[in-house]
């Protein structure tokens, strides 16, 4: 069993519970880490930091206790936001680095909002591509983004107007003309009784000779 000492400090900041650590973060201890944070979301702890930049080694199997951690508070509604940027703990964490929520400095850490939004898609895209969002960039992305949403939805408005025009148009002609064939049926049966009646004679129109 080796004697070093994780050191922890639990502070409370913005709504948040933020826990310090500083020296070996060894596989022994992990339990004991487990099972303090375990209960801190059982009391409804949502939010939770763990600033881990003065951790000075750390057994490979931390982060994969940290993960069974995340799960556990995203399945009620929170999350683990990680400080650190030091190499010891960035290089045990690289494996499964793309499913944690990690910034270099507490000023980083989102503060709620759309721009909190941006800022943490902005950092699975540097996590997954290499890329990284400013604030201008992904307020002009979301700009441009709305400007063709409504565009579109304008052009699905007029073309459903123009639907219905031509829909209103073709009834129109569709009644004038059981309304033209009723009247023309009419008019035949008037004529079959006056010729009929001897009054009228139906000349049959003169054919046209034959070439």
């Amino acid at each position: 069993m080796r004697s070093e000492a994780l050191d922890i400090t639990i502070e409370t900041r913005d709504r948040a519970i933020w826990l310090l650590l500083s020296g070996p973060f060894h596989a022994e201890q992990a339990p004991g880490m487990k099972e303090k944070i375990a209960g801190l979301i059982e009391d409804g702890n949502r939010k939770i930091v763990i600033d881990m930049e003065s951790i000075t080694d750390i057994d490979e199997s931390v982060p994969q206790m940290f993960l069974s951690l995340l799960n556990l508070v995203r399945g009620k509604g929170g999350d683990i936001h990680f400080i650190f940027r030091n190499e010891t703990v960035t290089k045990a964490f690289s494996p499964l680095r793309s499913l944690f929520s990690i910034y270099p400095d507490a000023q980083s850490l989102p503060t709620g909002g759309l721009f909190s939004g941006l800022r943490r898609r902005s950092r699975v895209l540097t996590r997954k591509t290499g890329i990284r969002l400013s604030r201008p960039i992904a307020i002009a992305l979301v700009v441009t983004l709305s400007g063709w949403i409504l565009t579109l939805v304008f052009i699905i408005h007029l073309q459903n107007q123009r639907i219905r025009q031509q829909e209103l148009e073709i009834r129109t002609v569709s009644e004038w003309k059981r309304s033209a064939m009723v009247e023309l049926k009419t008019l035949r049966d008037r004529l079959r009784q006056l010729e009929q009646l001897g009054i009228v004679k139906v000349v049959p129109p003169p054919q046209k000779p034959s070439p």
